[in-house]
């Protein structure tokens, strides 16, 4: 009791000692070096006299700095003999000394200087435009009030299974996570996880461990990389943005590519994939696991895998969808399983509407957290450097960049009536018999420093199936030639070829396509057209960041609230982490009957347990100062008006 009523008179020290602008969610810390050296705050009984005080002040050799009239607090400067906890061990024992605390540092509300923070709406929305949207102040998280609490913490790992994470981002790598049973480059698998070398998580799309971000979706490069940064991009470190939490472990876990395709509606995530992910995740220490994808299909090995993760207390924020539907009426997975450890996520823009293509459900969506709108999005998050075109040639201006050869006929240029454009062919008509013709690259490719290549074509094939073939050619000297890929039959039209080299550590490589026929029946042959090689070169120059939108960028907005939560109060269940978000919403009309929660997320209520002393100066049912105590045992105070009367409840 003398401990609590000595916190309460700290209250109102501070009340009176500072502005109420200065007072919004203050902590007060209570650890070394956590206050001014050798400065004490004093109050003495109302009967002591100012003779006695002087006496007092004289007998520790104190200077007095300062009085604050209004609570009768002294400010002393004492001298360089004695400790600020001496001074107190001995003062408190006096008769005449109400209480006594040392000068505490007090952190403001936290702004970072990441020099980007502006464009973070949903972080703290003024009502600032944003990539052209125009929001409404306050419809955000307040993560600033949050900061003021709790910033995060290296001991929580998330995992971000996704299109993987430029875990070398100057943003990210700092809070990447890393694997510390594991050796690098040694090719042995030390924590006998199964996985070898898995320093910074596997990539279970190339089956190897290097599970970093070369994706492209319909907003531009690095879906997993903006998930990662939204959730955990170094806050107060002087450059780029700032994500939810300034210090966590994100361990990216790659479980598809993205290239030129919508990442909206784009089935390409294999089951397996996302299952053994989960798996690692669990088993290697996530305590959070961010799903930012999804589908239809009901599957019963994810919905176990699931319920493994909610065995080890592993808690699952999944992105609701981006259809505009009701996921009550249609099911989307992972969001939908029924499970406890699910954290269901509908995006709301920047006016704190539920964002047009969001799904919703009642009974199937738990709540909402900005997710951002307009065609190109307006959530602003890390991204891997851009993907360039390194090589490109459409045949509409010769083909001097080819040399062509054929025993019987060399492939030319020549416009093709399905194309609608110039193309290169093996044959003006059809191939001859016993052909082996090709057309290849005169110079290489540069791709020093490239990652993530890519090589797409457009291509129209008539062959005699299982015995005329068309080859994908590939040479790193131009001397010696590798078959990467063939088709045989036929197309049926125009097709989108593509092939993907992610892993590959070149210099330069030369491109190249071949046509072989045996001795009977011959066809059209092949027709090719814009040829292209793209791939991102690995430099990071600072503007590595870009803007998107979805309840993929709404669910790590949550997981990065659970960050927090556990960061402050690492002994909670999963389970009562999802409470503690789920019960903190910001209560939003529009957002009534879509959600559960009826609202969206709001990281510094979430941080909050409860109030333990309330003070509502004019009976409004505001609380106007609130004292509370979360599980870390720090102190925190509120105060919302400036004091003229008031009641307690």
């Amino acid at each position: 009791m003398f401990k609590r009523m000595l916190k309460i008179g700290i209250l109102f020290a501070i009340i009176c000692l500072f502005p109420p602008n200065m007072l919004l969610s203050k902590e007060i810390i209570r650890n070394n070096s956590t206050y001014v050296s050798r400065q004490v705050l004093i109050r003495f009984t109302a009967n002591t006299s100012e003779l006695r005080k002087t006496e007092i002040r004289q007998e520790v050799g104190a200077e007095l700095i300062e009085i604050v009239k209004s609570i009768r607090v002294e400010l002393w400067q004492l001298p360089d003999d004695i400790t600020t906890d001496e001074a107190i061990e001995y003062l408190n024992n006096l008769s005449e000394i109400e209480y006594i605390e040392p000068n505490f540092l007090y952190k403001p509300q936290v702004l970072p200087n990441d020099p980007k923070f502006n464009k973070l709406w949903f972080l703290r929305n003024t009502g600032q435009t944003v990539n052209g949207l125009s929001g409404t102040a306050g419809a955000d998280i307040s993560a600033p009030a949050a900061w003021d609490i709790e910033t995060g913490n290296h001991a929580v790992v998330i995992a971000v299974i996704d299109s993987g994470v430029a875990f070398d981002h100057p943003d990210l790598q700092h809070n990447v996570w890393t694997n510390p049973a594991e050796i690098l480059g040694n090719d042995i698998d030390d924590d006998h996880n199964g996985y070898v070398d898995d320093i910074h998580g596997w990539d279970f799309v190339n089956d190897d461990n290097n599970p970093s971000d070369y994706s492209t979706d319909v907003y531009g490069d690095g879906h997993g990389t903006h998930v990662a940064g939204t959730i955990a991009a170094e806050g107060n470190n002087g450059i780029g943005v700032s994500g939810v939490m300034w210090h966590a472990q994100i361990m990216p876990l790659q479980i598809f590519d993205l290239f030129n395709q919508s990442s909206l509606y784009a089935a390409i995530i294999q089951s397996i994939n996302i299952i053994s992910a989960i798996e690692y995740a669990v088993d290697n220490g996530a305590r959070i696991i961010n799903c930012s994808f999804g589908g239809a299909p009901y599957s019963q090995s994810f919905y176990d895998i699931l319920e493994y993760a909610n065995q080890h207390e592993v808690l699952v924020i999944c992105a609701a969808g981006n259809a505009g539907n009701s996921n009550d009426l249609f099911p989307f997975f992972p969001a939908s399983y029924d499970l406890p450890n699910i954290v269901s996520v509908a995006a709301a823009n920047e006016s704190d509407e539920l964002s047009s293509y969001s799904n919703y459900g009642l009974q199937s969506v738990d709540v909402a957290a900005p997710g951002g709108s307009g065609m190109w999005g307006n959530i602003y998050s890390t991204v891997p450097p851009e993907r360039i075109t390194l090589f490109y040639d459409d045949f509409e201006s010769g083909g001097d960049q080819w040399y062509t050869s054929g025993i019987y006929e060399a492939w030319s240029i020549g416009y093709n009536a399905t194309f609608s454009s110039n193309v290169i062919r093996d044959s003006v008509l059809w191939y001859h018999e016993n052909e082996s013709s090709y057309l290849r690259m005169i110079h290489p490719i540069d791709v020093r420093n490239c990652r993530g290549l890519v090589l797409t074509l457009e291509i129209a094939y008539d062959l005699e199936e299982d015995f005329d073939y068309c080859y994908m050619e590939a040479s790193w000297d131009s001397f010696n030639w590798y078959d990467v890929s063939y088709v045989t039959g036929s197309s049926n039209g125009i097709i989108q070829y593509y092939e993907w080299y992610s892993e590959l550590d070149l210099g330069q490589f030369y491109l190249g396509v071949r046509l072989d026929s045996d001795y009977s029946y011959n066809y059209e042959g092949v027709s090719v057209d814009n040829i292209k090689v793209s791939g991102i070169s690995w430099e990071f120059k600072g503007n590595e960041y870009n803007y998107k939108s979805g309840t993929s960028m709404a669910a790590p907005v949550v997981s990065g609230i659970a960050g927090l939560v556990w960061s402050l109060c690492p002994s909670l269940t999963h389970l009562e982490v999802k409470k503690r978000i789920l019960s903190s919403v910001d209560k939003i009309g529009s957002l009534e009957g879509k959600v559960k929660s009826g609202g969206r997320v709001n990281a510094e209520r979430a941080l909050i347990r409860n109030y333990n002393f309330i003070i509502d100066f004019n009976s409004d049912g505001t609380h106007d100062i609130a004292l509370f105590y979360p599980e870390s045992s720090k102190c925190y105070i509120k105060d919302q008006s400036t004091p003229t009367y008031g009641t307690t409840d």
